[in-house]
């Protein structure tokens, strides 16, 4: 009984060899959207078309569409940047990267452009929240992205905004990706922490930080949102923006 065992396994050891390093659908291919090729109007940093009406604009890569409107001076949405800055008092800078001014590739992995997701309180903005989706009926396997702290947030969390207190012991702010298939069902969350106090910490990120997001499964829609402990009195308590990039995905032709 043991003899004829004996030969299929071997047998078994070659097909499985065979099929792992010769088949070519068990290799996983990924595309990344950059936001690189996104075009800015002739001298600016974001890809916002001021005007004393308002705009809405999108910028759409690998299928993913980011929308922003503008008005009265003020944005909700995904807006494209290449903008860095950091302030400790006064109003912050908008759609920027919590990184030096003098930085010249402010992007992730040295990039130049990046995402702002703005969310933005006004009922002017309603139809403009923090997201990003593809068409209709398709789904996509998220596997990361990158994130960092928008100036605004930075500051608000660091050094405070006039009167209004930066973090302290206890508090914390965290910014959360929630996953929707083409049926508009939830299909995971993902949590990061872009500031915690709690425990003894004293932390705020300060450098493009990859976030795995598989536990989202295959989406057809990202909402991002951001919350904070009660203990933080934050500024502008409805407004917030926090900064993406890189966000890879598995390749098309190889989703299954």
């Amino acid at each position: 009984m043991k003899k004829p065992l004996l030969f299929v396994l071997p047998m078994l050891a070659i097909g499985f060899v065979s099929c792992s390093d010769d088949d070519p659908a068990k290799a996983i291919e990924y595309e990344t959207i950059t936001f690189e090729d996104c075009e800015f109007p002739e001298g600016k940093l974001t890809n916002i078309v001021t005007s004393s009406t308002g705009s809405t604009g999108e910028y759409v890569e690998l299928g993913a569409k980011f929308a922003f409107k503008d008005m009265y001076s003020m944005d909700g949405g995904d807006v494209v940047s290449s903008q860095a800055a950091i302030s400790e008092s006064g109003t912050p800078k908008a759609n920027a990267v919590a990184l030096p001014a003098d930085t010249e590739h402010p992007g992730a992995d040295g990039s130049d452009k990046f995402v702002v997701l703005n969310k933005n309180s006004s009922s002017l903005f309603n139809d403009f929240p923090p997201e990003f989706s593809f068409e209709s009926g398709v789904e996509r396997q998220i596997v990361s992205l990158d994130l960092m702290n928008s100036t605004m947030m930075y500051q608000y969390m660091k050094y405070g905004f006039y009167s209004y207190a930066p973090l302290a012991a206890g508090d914390w702010c965290e910014v959360t990706f929630t996953g929707y298939d083409a049926e508009g069902a939830e299909t995971g969350t993902v949590t990061v922490a872009v500031g915690d106090y709690r425990d003894g910490k004293e932390y705020i990120m300060e450098e493009w930080t990859t976030v795995d997001l598989t536990p989202l499964g295959k989406v057809n829609k990202v909402a991002v949102a951001m919350t904070w402990s009660d203990t933080w009195n934050k500024p502008s308590s409805g407004n917030w923006a926090v900064c993406a990039d890189n966000i890879k995905m598995i390749k098309e032709e190889t989703a299954e």
